[in-house]
C-alpha cells in the first residue's frame, strides 16, 4: 500500500479577476520526495506554489493535506511550510530574532525554542551562525536570505518544505549551497517541492517533475527522460546552463 501523500489535489483551478492561472492541476506529494515544479513567467507556478502551501484557497478543486480536506489556512501543524519568493525576512531583526519569530510561529517557548534555534542553526554556513545574533537580514546577501529563509521555514520541524524561485538572483555558488541543504533535509526524510524557471539543479536534484504551460501540466514524470529534456530546453524554460 502506498504511503499517504504528504499534499495531494485533483482538479485544481485558480482564476484572479476573471484570469486563469490554473487550470485542472493534479499533483501528489509523497513523503521524503523531490518534486520540481519549472515553466516559464506566467505558467502559474507560484500560485501552484501557493496553494499547495495553504496561502491562497483555489477557485475550485480538492486539496488535501495528510489526508485531511481543508481550506487555506496555516499549515504548520501539518508540517508544510512555504518560502515564497523574494524570502521576506524582517531586515531590521537579525538572523537569530528571525528564527525566534518563526519558532513562536510554530508554538515553540521556553527551553524548546532555543533547542530548536540550535537545532535549525546547523544548517547555516558557519560564517552566519557565528554572527547570527549581531547581523540584521538587511545585511545579507541574496544567497544568504535565501539560506536563512529556509532555515526559518525549519523552525516549525517540516515534513514538507515549498520554495517558490529559490535560485532567483543568485550567485551559482550560493544556488549550490541552498541545493546541497535541500538535498539534506531529502535524505532526513523530508520532502522538497521547488518552484522554479531554470531547470538545471532542479532537474538534477529532482525524482518528480511536472512542467506548467498556461496554467496546465504539460508534462508530469521522471526528469531524466530525454523527452523532458528536449521540452524543458526548446519550449518551457531554455536551455540549462
Amino acid at each position: 500500500m502506498a504511503e499517504e501523500a504528504i499534499v495531494s489535489a485533483q482538479g485544481l483551478r485558480h482564476r484572479y479577476r476573471g484570469v486563469l492561472a490554473l487550470d485542472g492541476i493534479a499533483i501528489r506529494i509523497a513523503p521524503g520526495s523531490f518534486t520540481a515544479v519549472l515553466g516559464p513567467n506566467g505558467a502559474g507556478k507560484s500560485t501552484l506554489a501557493q496553494v499547495l502551501g495553504g496561502v491562497l484557497a483555489p477557485t475550485e478543486g480538492s486539496i488535501r493535506w495528510s489526508g485531511v480536506p481543508a481550506r487555506a489556512r496555516s499549515l504548520v501543524p501539518y508540517g508544510i511550510c512555504l518560502v515564497p519568493e523574494g524570502r521576506r525576512l524582517f531586515g531590521e531583526l537579525s538572523i537569530a530574532e528571525n528564527l525566534v519569530v518563526a519558532g513562536y510561529g510554530a508554538g515553540l517557548r521556553g527551553e524548546a525554542l532555543h533547542i530548536r534555534v540550535a537545532h535549525v542553526a546547523q544548517t547555516l554556513p558557519e560564517s552566519l551562525r557565528d554572527s547570527m545574533q549581531a547581523r540584521l537580514a538587511m545585511s545579507l546577501s541574496g544567497g544568504e536570505r535565501q539560506l536563512v529563509a529556509l532555515s526559518r521555514a525549519l523552525m516549525c520541524d517540516p515534513r514538507l518544505v515549498i520554495l517558490d524561485e529559490p535560485s532567483m538572483g543568485l550567485a551559482p555558488l550560493m544556488v549550490d549551497k541552498v541545493y546541497d541543504t535541500l538535498t539534506e533535509l531529502q535524505a532526513k526524510g523530508v520532502a522538497v517541492v521547488v518552484v522554479e524557471q531554470i531547470a538545471t539543479h532542479a532537474v538534477d536534484h529532482a525524482d518528480q517533475l511536472f512542467l506548467l504551460s498556461r496554467g496546465r501540466v504539460v508534462y508530469s514524470g521522471a526528469p531524466t527522460e530525454q523527452t523532458v529534456a528536449d521540452a524543458i530546453k526548446s519550449s518551457y524554460v531554455g536551455a540549462a546552463s
